[in-house]
């Protein structure tokens, strides 16, 4: 079954949980976005861990540097997925995954800006996702996911993120994708709950389920 993963982009945590909390019955996974984590540190992990255990909780972390140690900070807070860049030193992502595997978390190599040349290279790595990310600022400029999504060949469980909707969603899920991160499309919508459920739908009707 295909995933579909909240990424909550907000500065504030009070903002964050309300969108969770009117989505909850919709999504899988729980994403701290970047944003969140900058802004209220890590304590945004572990109150989503409170408030949502039943939810997978991801700490979009971005990792450039130290990956075990950002991990094993990550991970202690509640996380249960972390994400490290792709465009990091091959030892900070190995680091990353291997603090992952002894913490019993798991670890997504984001490819954002990463070049296509490298993906077969993070694939030996053995991650247990990859995700094929295509950032707001690169989305300004008219780029897609799906682009990058069609081009991609590697053995690792597949997340795609980057300006998703219920209208992209069939192309990811025909795709093979693990993951689906959704973020504007519900955080942004003016009933976030009914987005959240509409994208929902989106995907059980993709999938035949």
């Amino acid at each position: 079954m295909v995933k579909l993963q909240l990424a909550l982009d907000f500065a504030k945590l009070d903002d964050a949980i309300s969108v969770a909390k009117v989505t909850r019955s919709y999504v899988d996974w729980i994403e701290a976005g970047t944003p969140l984590i900058k802004s209220e540190g890590l304590r945004s992990v572990r109150q989503l861990k409170q408030l949502f255990p039943d939810k997978m909780i991801v700490a979009d972390m971005k990792i450039m540097d130290t990956g075990a140690f950002e991990v094993e900070l990550a991970g202690r807070a509640g996380a249960d997925v972390v994400t490290v860049l792709g465009a990091a030193d091959e030892e900070t992502i190995k680091g990353a995954i291997k603090q992952g595997r002894k913490m019993g978390l798991k670890v997504a190599v984001d490819l954002i800006n990463v070049p296509e040349s490298k993906w077969k290279t993070i694939d030996s790595l053995r991650p247990d996702f990859i995700s094929v990310h295509v950032g707001i600022d690169q989305q300004m400029k008219g780029k897609n996911p799906l682009d990058k999504l069609k081009k991609i060949k590697v053995k690792s469980r597949l997340i795609v993120a980057g300006g998703m909707n219920k209208d992209r969603i069939p192309a990811a899920v025909k795709k093979g994708v693990s993951v689906i991160v959704v973020g504007g499309a519900i955080t942004k919508a003016s009933y976030p709950g009914r987005a959240a459920k509409e994208i929902r739908l989106a995907l059980e009707s993709s999938t035949g389920k």
